[in-house]
């Protein structure tokens, strides 16, 4: 929230001075809280670093397991440390991520690592440009093409497109042919850890990295029945024009 600045009548100023008081108040707690995160996740990636290091050298079944267990945390603490990052820097730069050539550059990977699967790609005539880290677009795709290879039977669709008619907005479609989501259940999947099944590999982190990256950057996140039979994700942005 922004202070409340000008002259204002007797009778009103001083609800806006009290109104100021409690906006600088919230803003002091949210930094110092932004602080503790990143103190936090600083003081426990060497820790985390010696883990797999040990895991690995241990070896066998039980080497593994604790290797990839403290990998894992060790991308959680990574990715809490970029959203204090970006939150503390979103008021002071303006990131600038041509969309395409990133999606391009993924789409490509994710065919060869999964030849079984059909991935198409649509983009734009136009070039958009996202208005946030190249690092987090990146992140949001991965975890959202992760998710759609994982449960397609044989096919993913990729979409980007402008959304005509909202001003600077444009959105990401991910839609594949797998199980997809009951309705009711939509809500659920974006719970951190939560998983509708068990028998699949994974944390169940991805969606609500997902949502958590989605909401930092004041966009939309809808889960819906995509026409293929399983799953369509839209995702709304912000780009710049």
């Amino acid at each position: 929230a922004q202070r409340l600045d000008g002259s204002f009548p007797a009778e009103i100023a001083p609800l806006a001075n009290e109104t100021n008081a409690l906006i600088e108040n919230n803003r002091r707690i949210v930094e110092r809280s932004r602080t503790q995160v990143g103190n936090l996740a600083h003081s426990l990636k060497t820790p985390l670093a010696v883990l797999i290091n040990e895991g690995r050298a241990l070896g066998g079944a039980k080497g593994q397991l604790i290797a990839d267990q403290a990998a894992s945390m060790q991308k959680q603490v990574d990715h809490y440390l970029q959203r204090a990052r970006v939150a503390a820097q979103r008021d002071s730069v303006v990131f600038r991520t041509p969309v395409s050539p990133l999606v391009e550059r993924m789409v490509r990977v994710l065919r060869k690592l999964n030849p079984q699967t059909r991935l198409t790609l649509s983009l734009p005539p136009a070039e958009i440009v996202f208005a946030g880290e190249r690092e987090d677009l990146e992140e949001l795709l991965g975890n959202l093409l992760d998710n759609a290879m994982k449960w397609a039977k044989s096919a993913v669709a990729v979409t980007i497109a402008t959304i005509s008619g909202s001003g600077n907005l444009f959105e990401i479609v991910i839609e594949d042919d797998g199980p997809g989501i009951p309705e009711d259940s939509a809500r659920e999947v974006l719970k951190r850890g939560k998983r509708l099944d068990e028998t699949k590999p994974g944390t169940g982190l991805g969606l609500a990295i997902v949502a958590d990256l989605v909401n930092e950057y004041g966009g939309s996140l809808a889960l819906e029945r995509s026409g293929m039979g399983g799953l369509r994700v839209v995702v709304r942005l912000r780009s710049l024009q």
